[in-house]
């Protein structure tokens, strides 16, 4: 699964650094653990030193064993010479024994051997040891700790343009003809190039844009008027004298199939301003009231209308344009009407956060999830130009509402969500 990316990056410096800063520890122990043996020989040989130079200047008379600091004695017994060893001295008023750490030595004096053997102390070592390794892991600990927190302020900073870019990037919308406002100077090369990038990028994808654009708003222009005239004078010829019957019909055939043809091309016109946001007026809009309008309307126009069951609250109203809304409506409610079944029921239902149409009627033809794409029809058998829902379809994106459909127990159900 995908990861931010300053989170991944965080990651990956939480699981290695700490590694690093063990590994850095450890061997700053071992190597103070290896300075701390030899300041200590250094001393032994320093003390073993100075105690023989005291000894030589006294002739012998000092106190030759003194716990903890040194023993001189005869050489009569073999005893490890130059090499340091730890030991235990034990003190008879603490009844404790304490680690030290030392070093014999051979030395004449008087045509004698005697062996000199220095003492110092291993505990304050380690205790010096160890307050200098809990400093220093405390100090790792401050640096692990601020190299995160320094790490992700600099990359919040550093990665700012790109999170700028991309925001841009996923509020653009090609059908609004907003410009893409990126910086051309982040401070940052790479930004700048990827900047420079989708500015090239956006450019060229508005230009291709537009010039289909205007293609499609030209060619249905144009041929409303081929259309217009089709029928002006097919017009002519039904109404001409000595016409057969066989004549009329393939006339009324071509009329038919003009008229569909012209209602098709106006909806696919109506599509494309929809998509290219040319309905920027919005204003209060009481869909109660036009609502109730347009079912009046219907009721009229059809002369087998089903029977109808409505539940409309007063003084719905939404802001958007009214010429949307009433296209939004009507063919949703002439969707319930054609596609219903004979003596068929539908009920409608408005409240001020959704609008339901229910209808009767078979199971549409393809899948349910297809119904609001172009061309696509519940019933091939239906004479409709298939974009009626695709324009609900888009109006409904325009305004950010929410349309679902199912289809139970014989009823077909629209829902559309305003908020």
């Amino acid at each position: 699964m995908s990861k931010p990316l300053l989170q991944r990056n965080t990651r990956y410096l939480l699981t290695w650094l700490p590694v690093v800063l063990l590994f850095c520890s450890f061997l700053f122990y071992v190597m103070l653990r290896m300075q701390a043996h030899h300041m200590q020989e250094k001393q032994l040989l320093l003390k073993q030193e100075n105690v023989w130079k005291t000894f030589v200047a006294n002739k012998g008379n000092i106190e030759k064993h003194i716990i903890g600091e040194y023993d001189i004695v005869e050489a009569t017994q073999p005893v490890a010479l130059n090499a340091s060893r730890d030991t235990l001295v034990y003190y008879a008023d603490e009844k404790k024994s304490l680690p030290f750490e030392i070093l014999t030595g051979r030395m004449q004096w008087n045509n004698t051997s005697y062996n000199l053997t220095t003492y110092v102390s291993s505990t304050e070592i380690s205790h010096l040891i160890i307050k200098v390794f809990i400093t220093e892991a405390f100090i790792l600990l401050l640096l692990l700790v601020a190299i995160v927190i320094l790490n992700r302020k600099s990359s919040k900073l550093l990665w700012k343009p790109f999170f700028s870019t991309l925001h841009a990037a996923n509020n653009y919308d090609i059908a609004r003809n907003q410009p893409l406002a990126l910086a051309t100077h982040t401070g940052t090369t790479e930004f700048d190039e990827l900047n420079g990038s989708m500015t090239s990028f956006v450019n060229n994808a508005n230009t291709a844009y537009f010039n289909q654009k205007q293609f499609v708003e030209n060619a249905s222009h144009e041929m409303q008027t081929p259309l217009a005239i089709i029928r002006s004078k097919l017009e002519l010829l039904i109404n001409q004298p000595g016409l057969t019957e066989k004549s009329a019909s393939m006339l009324q055939d071509i009329t038919e199939a003009n008229d569909h043809l012209s209602q098709m091309n106006r909806n696919l016109l109506l599509l494309s301003k929809i998509e290219n946001n040319q309905f920027p007026d919005a204003g209060p809009v009481d869909v109660s009231q036009m609502l109730r309008h347009l079912l009046n309307s219907f009721q009229e126009h059809y002369e087998y209308f089903p029977a109808l069951t409505c539940n409309i609250e007063d003084h719905v109203v939404l802001q958007a344009n009214r010429s949307l809304i009433e296209i939004l409506l009507s063919n949703l409610v002439n969707n319930a009407i054609i596609h219903n079944k004979e003596n068929g029921e539908m009920n409608v239902t408005l409240s001020s956060s959704y609008l339901l149409i229910q209808n009767t009627g078979p199971k549409p033809d393809i899948d349910p999830m297809e119904l609001f794409e172009r061309f696509k029809k519940g019933s091939y058998q239906t004479k409709t130009t298939g974009l009626g829902l695709s324009l609900v379809k888009q109006i409904v994106l325009l305004y950010q509402y929410q349309i679902s459909y199912q289809y139970l127990d014989g009823w077909h159900m629209i829902k559309v969500t305003f908020r």
